[in-house]
């Protein structure tokens, strides 16, 4: 089976596109600090973003791709005879879906019945463990209508757990007010957020980051007590993988997982994140 597969750039995929045995596409979200535009992980590199965000005053803003950058891309596959699978950022989070099927419905009529999207119903490493999932099983020669009933099931079970260093990007962007950003700063207050099917809620609020992680550590074990055999999917966006590390040294040795994929977020999530914060995905 020929078999193209599309992500957008809030899945944070980092691969060397030109080495994969498979066709692959990232489409870039948008992201503008005042009157300068980017394209998510083109222009902009995960390092300047974080830099310029901690000097701005407001909160960058990201938006999705155009229509037009998704028929392109479904274009260019289906004319190379490929089917496409398209695993795209929750709906909840982003118009970039909704983008993505306005361009699917500029191709021709026996053009669009190649193409098939999919809403993650989540961003970042969850978006990964689906598209890995649908790799191996193209590997396994499964078809097209298979590997979307499979991923359906998978999806339904993805939620992410992450705990935040900070309050600042929630004051920026007026979600507290500057009083109750302060305050939490003085008490340390770490909140921790659940993302299931698209939906952020907070789930807890800690003093300090260790208690917070305590909690994180919590979810992951009962986790791994139920998925043994599980690759580990942590989130963040500290600067390097080895202050993750760091981070949860204290707590288990990451070495006892039979693999962990680290995953930083870029500027879509990151602009809501901030720095410093960290979790997992659960599947």
């Amino acid at each position: 089976m020929n078999l193209s597969f599309i992500v957008d750039s809030a899945s944070d995929l980092k691969i060397d596109l030109e080495k994969l045995d498979y066709s692959l596409t990232v489409v870039p979200l948008n992201v503008q600090f005042g009157e300068d535009h980017y394209l998510d992980g083109v222009n902009i590199t995960e390092d300047e973003f974080y830099k310029r965000m901690s000097l701005e005053p407001e909160l960058p803003k990201t938006s999705q791709p155009s229509p037009q950058s998704f028929y392109e891309a479904f274009q260019k596959e289906v004319d190379k005879g490929h089917d496409v699978l398209y695993i795209g950022i929750s709906s909840n989070l982003s118009g970039t879906v909704q983008s993505a099927t306005i361009g699917k419905s500029m191709l021709s009529e026996e053009e669009q019945e190649k193409v098939i999207i999919l809403d993650s119903g989540i961003a970042s490493g969850g978006v990964q463990i689906l598209l890995n999932e649908a790799i191996e099983l193209a590997r396994e020669d499964k078809s097209l209508s298979e590997i979307v009933s499979n991923l359906e099931k998978t999806k339904s079970g993805i939620r992410a757990y992450v705990l935040l260093e900070t309050l600042e990007n929630l004051k920026k962007g007026g979600r507290i007010s500057a009083v109750q950003g302060a305050i939490a700063g003085m008490l340390n207050i770490k909140p921790m957020i659940s993302i299931i099917d698209g939906v952020v809620e907070t789930i807890g609020k800690f003093r300090g980051s260790k208690k917070g992680l305590s909690k994180m550590k919590e979810y992951i074990s009962e986790w791994r007590e139920e998925n043994p055999e599980k690759t580990l999917y942590l989130i963040h966006s500290f600067p390097s993988t080895d202050e993750v590390i760091k981070e949860f040294e204290e707590l288990f040795s990451l070495s006892s997982f039979p693999k962990v994929i680290y995953t930083r977020f870029g500027s879509t999530i990151g602009t809501y994140s901030s720095e410093k914060a960290i979790g997992f995905v659960a599947y």
